[in-house]
């Protein structure tokens, strides 16, 4: 009889642990780690899902082999000569996403907190590329006359405007700005025009000359930093040795129309990921979180 019942109890024991087993393994999306978002759904909302991959500095996927799958045309050469001197990569990934990259998105590790944002079309979001850095020095290349910036408490962010194009897809324009120095109490007229209240801001350095346009379907948009280009605005804003584990970051966006909360876009099959909840508000990404965490 205790024969049996040890025969049984390792059968339930074996079904249990191949459950497990088969639960771990099952591949999911990185859109799967997104919750469906507050905010506003009609014919003028533009969905993003928005993620900001952190890996060691240096790192040779986000450097070099990542952009062997991308389209890096997509910028007009007079503007991209710009961006390039100025320390900033971008390019579009469409078609079959690369397993590098759906490893990433879908990785807790390199991926910590993806967003899903709605947003009216016209309106500017500011989208956050790291925690504060003490200091932020670079030189602004423009004209063959390079000019010395140096930031304390400085935030490196893209503000970001989305509209829709003619044939459906997503005209985005980003305009890189570095928020400063300690945050005071101003006044400002109150939304409804009803008297003023004091609003906390923070000084703000706006680089409207290295804006850029890109125009998107369902393809993916990478933005990262030169590697190469130290010393640059770029380099600044996604590559940062001044955290406790040097880190490099690489911004991800992928953009559909919000109309249907129920519809999602093709997603590509990657590994596990777990569902996160976005933001209320939701025409906002902010990426604060310095981790700093081996990898």
């Amino acid at each position: 009889m205790r024969h049996w019942q040890a025969i049984l109890l390792g059968l339930l024991a074996s079904m249990m642990l191949g459950c497990v087993s088969n639960r771990n393994a099952r591949p999911t999306s990185w859109l799967d780690r997104f919750l469906q978002p507050a905010g506003p759904v009609g014919p003028d909302t533009i969905q993003m899902d928005v993620a900001l991959i952190e890996k060691p500095f240096g790192d040779s996927y986000l450097n070099r082999d990542l952009w062997n799958d991308a389209d890096e045309q997509i910028i007009p050469l007079e503007n991209k000569a710009v961006l390039e001197d100025n320390g900033f990569r971008i390019g579009q990934i469409g078609g079959i996403t690369p397993v590098g990259l759906q490893l990433l998105l879908a990785s807790e590790r390199s991926c910590a907190n993806p967003r899903r944002i709605r947003c009216l079309q016209d309106k500017a979001n500011k989208l956050v590329l790291g925690p504060e850095s003490p200091t932020c020095s670079f030189q602004l290349g423009t004209d063959g006359n390079p000019t010395e910036v140096n930031l304390d408490k400085a935030q490196c962010t893209l503000e970001v405007t989305a509209s829709l194009s003619a044939d459906g897809r997503t005209k985005l324009r980003f305009v890189p700005q570095v928020f400063h120095g300690d945050t005071s109490l101003l006044p400002r007229p109150a939304g409804d025009l009803s008297g003023w209240i004091l609003k906390e801001e923070r000084a703000v350095e706006r680089y409207a000359q290295f804006a850029w346009e890109v125009t998107l379907g369902n393809e993916f948009l990478i933005v990262g930093g030169r590697y190469e280009k130290p010393h640059t605005l770029g380099h600044e804003c996604f590559l940062r040795r001044d955290e406790q584990n040097p880190v490099q970051r690489l911004l991800v966006i992928r953009t559909h129309r919000a109309e249907k909360p129920s519809e999602e876009p093709a997603a590509p099959v990657a590994t596990d990921g777990k569902a996160v909840r976005s933001p209320a508000g939701a025409c906002q990404a902010s990426y604060t979180t310095a981790r700093g965490s081996q990898r």
